[in-house]
């Protein structure tokens, strides 16, 4: 088996996870790291090995890296995986895969030219409470409603998710996750309504955000993503699925593996005012965990790392594509687009004159 040579372009927070789990991976070896700001690159080089190099191109001219993750900043994500499959080296992408339609048409195109593999990172989908939901969805019947509620309490009104719009809102950073999600768990998208609030008055984007989701099946969901509360836990996400026989209630918990469950509730039917049903615990699959921290959190990501590079060797679509990695965005910005028409854009301030950061020039306006 060929040893894969890895590549990793932007070095924070994602960039470590990305690079702890290659490192985990056998068939494979990292090569080297890039980023901005080269301090950051050359930690990871001295705890992971592998050479820093001064700038993408470099990197991707290297003969030695046959695949590479873009954890960097989302508005590079476009430009730096055409590159990449330009260069012939298949992709791990984070999510977003893009911000604007134009740039995922570009992106469908490089992707169909180079017939390489190209994997966009929704990680959510390989979490066991999500596999075991959707074994036991058809045990519900036809579907006609969910839920995603996913909360945190952030003070910050600094950084990339509140100062401007160039990155999306904090309904992209996060809400991508649940859009790809209901999608995955229940078809394709027919309509987005959305509103959107600033509750931080001192924000330039959003922090929280309710959409409504209706599917091709006429089944809907609700997604709810805010910065402002949080239920007992930081980053909790809780949802239920309704069907015609019963429903499933769920808990994602990343940092406490104990307090993720799923349980579903059968109704026998045979009675209307005398409670007939059942609930069973959804037995979901943990298998051990890689890491002392959290355990439970960092699996997800190392999966997700496994399917990357089996498709890369069995030559395979990947689980999530650029299809899948589209289609998530394009809820968001359809969510985005669906408060600015309901408001005619009066929930968004102005930011500097250097980035205009009011609705006007957010992604979603920008059209092929």
């Amino acid at each position: 088996m060929k040893i894969l040579g890895v590549g990793i372009i932007g070095c924070g927070l994602m960039g470590g996870i990305h690079a702890e789990c290659y490192a985990r991976e056998r068939g494979c070896r990292i090569v080297g790291f890039q980023n901005r700001s080269r301090e950051k690159a050359e930690a990871l080089s001295k705890k992971f090995g592998g050479k820093v190099y001064g700038s993408v191109k470099q990197l991707l001219a290297d003969p030695h890296v046959d695949a590479v993750s873009i954890t960097s900043s989302q508005q590079v994500h476009a430009e730096q995986l055409i590159a990449a499959l330009r260069a012939g080296k298949h992709v791990l992408c984070e999510k977003p895969l893009a911000l604007t339609p134009r740039e995922m048409d570009a992106i469908e195109k490089a992707a169909s030219r180079s017939r390489r593999v190209v994997m966009v990172a929704h990680q959510l989908r390989f979490h066991p409470i999500v596999e075991a939901i959707r074994r036991d969805m058809p045990k519900l019947g036809p579907v006609y409603h969910a839920d995603y509620e996913w909360t945190f309490r952030i003070g910050a009104d600094k950084g990339r998710c509140w100062a401007d719009y160039r990155s999306g809102g904090f309904f992209m950073e996060l809400g991508c996750h649940l859009a790809d999600l209901a999608r995955h768990l229940m078809g394709e998208v027919r309509h987005v309504q959305a509103n959107t609030l600033r509750l931080n008055s001192r924000r330039v984007t959003e922090d929280y955000t309710h959409a409504l989701l209706q599917f091709e099946s006429n089944a809907v969901a609700s997604l709810l993503v805010s910065a402002n509360h949080r239920t007992t836990r930081q980053g909790m996400l809780r949802g239920r699925i309704i069907g015609q026989k019963g429903r499933i209630d769920f808990t994602i918990y990343p940092y406490q593996r104990s307090m993720n469950s799923a349980t579903m509730t059968l109704d026998g039917g045979k009675s209307i005012f005398v409670p007939d049903a059942k609930v069973h615990p959804i037995k979901a699959k943990f298998p051990a965990s890689l890491f002392k921290v959290y355990p439970g959190f960092f699996d997800v990501y190392q999966r997700e790392t496994t399917a990357f590079l089996e498709s890369i060797r069995k030559r395979k679509t990947p689980p999530i594509t650029v299809a899948d990695g589209r289609a998530a965005v394009e809820i968001i910005l359809a969510a985005y687009q669906s408060q600015g028409l309901a408001t005619d854009k009066s929930n968004f301030r102005r930011g500097n004159r250097k980035y205009r950061a009011d609705v006007a020039c957010h992604p979603a306006l920008h059209t092929k």
